[in-house]
């Protein structure tokens, strides 16, 4: 699985932060994370052959911070 931090919602797409190796931006539909992440989560995605979003895994921000 790909790690990444929601970085924010821009128009109709979620700015996903890859910061390691090296600090990649990757759009996504909102639609897909919207209900389920906010801006600051962790998110664990894996994706299929062609590039959708197959699975994906949300830390939240806040339980983050606890630890």
């Amino acid at each position: 699985m790909n790690k990444y931090r929601l970085d924010r919602f821009e128009g109709t797409y979620a700015i996903l932060i890859q910061e390691h190796p090296y600090h990649n931006e990757l759009s996504v539909l909102k639609e897909r994370l919207v209900a389920i992440a906010q801006p600051g989560d962790e998110l664990y995605i894996d994706f299929d052959a062609i590039g959708n979003l197959k699975n994906i895994e949300v830390v939240k921000a806040d339980k983050m911070e606890k630890a």
